[in-house]
């Protein structure tokens, strides 16, 4: 499809990890995946080799500087630590960071995040040094998406809605679910990932009543069922589904691809 070689770069939080693998594996243009090998990058992996068949090629974040794309289509994916979102202005320094190396290696960049505690609020200004056009994630009225949750409801004002709807509730996407302990402690929500006394604690200050399993259809479903399932039996939360939505990934991943060709 391509004459030379084309590249896109992907830089996200851990937590889209199902959404980029979503994406990439469904666009059939791609030759070739460039991962960033690092702790962050593991299940990523193998989630991928799950569901695509393209070429995969491990780099180390130090071998970007001198890394040459392979002829065709290439995705440059560069997954960071859910950590980060302990204090925004790390998070948007750490992203900012990466995109002034990925900038360099590709003709596009989309990064895989919303206004994340308004680490990304000013997100044009801060990628307006950028050597090539950087996309975040925007709902169909351009609006950057608050976060994870918002995302596959679909934007902005969506999540409003479940949020009137919803009060005193948390939402549980397949990687929440799959990672709420770790995600806790490593944001010094808890000392100890295991301590549920402790999280009870937590919950019952901010007021969390219900657990509700936001169904994107994407990973594991019998195991995010498990896990959802625990979460209520632990915290004694009241239950419910959620029917989310892949527009805003599609879209925004189309977007940022229309600006690399």
């Amino acid at each position: 499809m391509h004459p030379r070689s084309l590249a896109m770069g992907l830089i996200g939080c851990r937590l889209f990890e199902d959404e980029v693998v979503h994406v990439i594996s469904k666009d059939k243009d791609v030759d070739n995946i460039v991962l960033v090998d690092d702790d962050e990058s593991r299940d990523f992996e193998r989630k991928l080799k799950a569901s695509s068949q393209v070429n995969l090629i491990k780099v180390k974040a130090e071998e970007l500087q001198t890394l040459s794309f392979p002829p065709g289509f290439t995705v440059l994916v560069w997954l960071k630590p859910m950590a980060l979102h302990q204090k925004p202005e790390k998070l948007r320094e750490d992203v900012i960071g990466s995109l002034s190396k990925v900038g360099e290696k590709c003709d596009s960049v989309l990064l895989f995040y919303g206004l994340c505690g308004n680490a990304f609020r000013h997100v044009e200004k801060e990628t307006s040094s950028s050597p090539v056009p950087v996309h975040i994630l925007r709902d169909a009225k351009g609006q950057i998406v608050d976060d994870c949750i918002g995302c596959v409801l679909g934007g902005t004002d969506e999540y409003l809605v479940q949020l009137k709807k919803s009060s005193g509730t948390f939402f549980l996407t397949p990687m929440w679910a799959a990672n709420w302990r770790e995600l806790f402690n490593k944001v010094q929500i808890l000392a100890d990932p295991n301590d549920i006394e402790g999280a009870k604690y937590v919950f019952k200050c901010v007021g969390y009543k219900k657990v509700v399993k936001m169904d994107t259809g994407l990973g594991d479903e019998e195991e995010f069922d498990r896990q959802v399932d625990e979460f209520s039996r632990l915290f004694e939360f009241e239950k419910g589904t959620v029917k989310c939505t892949l527009d805003v990934v599609e879209q925004s991943y189309q977007q940022a691809k229309a600006l690399a060709l």
